[in-house]
């Protein structure tokens, strides 16, 4: 005989456990979600208001101005506050702030950090106008009447579209290149020791140092190996003292330094030969 299995009922359908996985899935998606809207509704609005700002790096402005410039108080939510906008906010109406860097720390305090601008040349431009520029090349000051002490001045430069906190420019594209180079290599090689530069013609750039040696730098090619090279004369064979011009030729041929006396010797117009044809001297004509 073949036996008969009975069944008892009927069997559970296959596809509803996995339903209600799916069920349970999407109920814990949409809690989630209602969860954090909720979240970030408070963040913006309960959560997260801010009741002390600690500003750094300012000694020009102080710190109600900065944070008045961004529109920074207490009560605000940070969260609320555009980071990059509010920094760039700052700077354009603070003109000597180089840098502003805004830091969120939680739950309730704010950090504003600043780098100053500092001063480096002083440009001419229009014939008797002066405009003072960082480093970098940014205005700090323009209608100036007269170059500011203690800046290297500029000449040369044919600078256009002046404006407070705008980057300078130049009809020469080229040579605002080669002025932020140059500045930057000074900036590294002798701080504080050249006081001109005159670019006028920039295959022909001549420089004073520390008020008393003139330097005919030639073109801005090799700029920071000349300048190395020079300052390097300056220090190591000059004395303090010493005043004069130094020609740079070339790499292999170096460079040359003339006191001040010989130049003068050199540029000393000659008396004229008298009418009898004896020469005169320093003492008038000299008789027969």
């Amino acid at each position: 005989m073949k036996d008969v299995v009975k069944s008892s009922g009927n069997p559970a359908p296959q596809g509803r456990p996995r339903r209600r996985r799916r069920n349970l899935s999407l109920y814990y998606l949409m809690l989630f979600l209602i969860c954090a809207g909720i979240f970030l509704v408070l963040s913006r609005t309960v959560l997260f208001n801010i009741k002390e700002y600690t500003v750094t790096g300012n000694s020009i402005y102080s710190a109600d101005q900065i944070l008045n410039a961004g529109g920074l108080h207490e009560g605000r939510n940070m969260y609320g506050i555009n980071l990059d906008r509010t920094a760039e906010k700052i700077k354009d109406k603070l003109i000597y702030l180089e840098s502003v860097t805004l830091r969120r720390k939680l739950p309730d305090k704010f950090i504003v950090e600043v780098t100053e601008a500092q001063a480096f040349a002083c440009c001419e431009y229009e014939g008797s106008r002066y405009a003072v520029i960082t480093k970098n090349g940014r205005y700090l000051e323009t209608e100036q009447l007269g170059a500011r002490a203690g800046l290297i001045l500029v000449t040369g430069m044919q600078l256009k579209n002046v404006a407070l906190g705008e980057d300078f420019e130049s009809e020469d594209e080229t040579k605002k290149e080669i002025i932020l180079e140059l500045f930057e290599a000074i900036s590294e090689t002798c701080d504080g020791k050249i006081t001109s530069i005159d670019i006028t013609d920039r295959t022909n750039i001549t420089m004073k140092y520390d008020d008393r040696i003139d330097i005919d730098f030639g073109s801005s090619l090799d700029y920071e190996y000349k300048l190395r090279y020079i300052t390097a004369i300056i220090e190591e064979n000059l004395s303090p003292e010493d005043e004069g011009e130094i020609i740079y030729h070339s790499a292999a041929a170096g460079a040359s330094f003339i006191k001040k006396e010989d130049l003068e010797a050199v540029n000393q117009p000659q008396d004229p030969p008298s009418s009898d044809g004896s020469e005169t001297s320093d003492g008038g004509s000299v008789e027969n």
